[in-house]
């Protein structure tokens, strides 16, 4: 535990959830992910290169916020190098291996879902916001993390870190894709039947593609014997991402299945008996919210893999009664082909080394924030 005091202001730093007080199980709510069996499940997956801190806030002695972090050690592996000039290649190579770069994750690298940062309610927002930024800064020095990713910022914290931490660089066309689930579908034929004629006729030609996929749901312990074929599937996608914050190891997925065996789904597509296909979701009250997936490149042409998964999805929010799908932060165009329209987040990064920094704005400030054909995506016909 390290303890630091700043004013009124009391901040304790723990690395294990096995660690906090009763204090800190107090404050919130049952079955609140901040309670530390929900903290644990994460910690005893043992993801490489992350570990975690938890900042408990209190004020004249009496805990009034928590803080939920993770510390990932950035290495080559992080970055897929392949795209970069050689001469960059052996930058980026020098700069891992020499620097050991740590980036402080005040968020959740593996879930948007959830939220990381907990106040008492009678707490007002500005205060909130004070004490999340004075736990981000202690965190930091005891970590000795070189930047800090502020991410999936609760919402009523947002307008002060716009107007009140200047050094917070806002990240634009940082966006997740939705979908409204009309209560009238029934099947995926009424999502079809809601499509104009053009991505009509390309919804029909990539279900063509998945005839032949068998697609089955697993249970806790059909996701324990898969774990290797998941963690392969996952593993041909994530070795085509050109930046990976964070990487899963085989025990991720059928760990949490275990712990959450209603909420979290995960179905496996098979053709024949070759496992070409996974995907999962959260079952979140009114919501399917896309996990991670994975599928078998050298079958995604011929099959059209990534795009059924996006349709098997659809298919599986409308069977469940969702009224909103949530397909994530990836393939924007994909995504808002299928039917979504872009909900913009809050996230927000501070680099610790000025110059890294001012790259880094130059390179945000250059951004064109209609980069791109997806936004003027209008599949469906329109209402009468």
């Amino acid at each position: 535990m390290t303890y630091c005091r700043k004013q009124n202001i009391d901040i304790q730093l723990f690395q294990k959830a096995s660690q906090l007080p009763q204090s800190w199980n107090d404050l919130l709510p049952v079955d609140h992910f901040l309670q530390p069996d929900h903290l644990a499940i994460y910690e005893s997956v043992q993801l490489p290169d992350v570990n975690f801190i938890y900042a408990l806030i209190s004020q004249q002695h009496k805990p009034v916020g928590l803080a939920y972090f993770q510390v990932l050690h950035i290495g080559e592996h992080h970055l897929n190098a392949t795209a970069l000039k050689p001469y960059q290649q052996q930058l980026w190579h020098l700069f891992t291996s020499l620097m050991r770069p740590k980036l402080l994750v005040a968020g959740h690298l593996f879930r948007h879902d959830i939220c990381s940062f907990f106040q008492r309610e009678t707490i007002t927002p500005f205060d909130a916001f004070g004490f999340y930024r004075e736990a981000i800064k202690v965190a930091m020095r005891q970590t000795g993390a070189d930047a800090v990713l502020v991410k999936d910022v609760n919402e009523q914290l947002i307008p002060y870190f716009q107007h009140y931490a200047p050094e917070y660089l806002l990240l634009r066309n940082d966006i997740t894709m939705e979908m409204d689930i009309p209560a009238t579908w029934q099947t995926i034929l009424d999502y079809e039947s809601a499509l104009k004629h053009k991505y009509a006729q390309r919804f029909r030609k990539v279900r063509q593609g998945s005839q032949n996929i068998i697609i089955n749901e697993l249970s806790v312990k059909e996701t324990e014997r898969h774990q290797a074929i998941l963690h392969r599937l996952y593993t041909q996608v994530t070795n085509k991402q050109q930046v990976r914050l964070g990487l899963l190891n085989q025990a991720f997925l059928p760990a949490l299945k275990k712990a959450y065996e209603k909420e979290l789904k995960i179905w496996v597509g098979y053709e024949g008996s070759e496992p070409v296909l996974f995907f999962s979701a959260w079952t979140n009250g009114d919501v399917l919210d896309m996990f991670y997936i994975g599928f078998d490149y050298s079958k995604n042409e011929e099959l059209q893999l990534y795009f059924n998964i996006l349709f098997f999805t659809v298919e599986q929010a409308i069977s469940l009664r969702k009224k909103k799908l949530v397909l994530g932060r990836t393939a924007l165009e994909a995504k808002a082909r299928l039917g979504c329209r872009p909900k913009y987040l809050s996230t927000y990064l501070y680099i610790r080394n000025p110059a890294i920094r001012q790259v880094i704005n130059r390179l945000q400030q250059n951004i064109n924030s209609m980069e791109g054909e997806w936004e003027n995506r209008h599949p469906f016909k329109a209402k009468n």
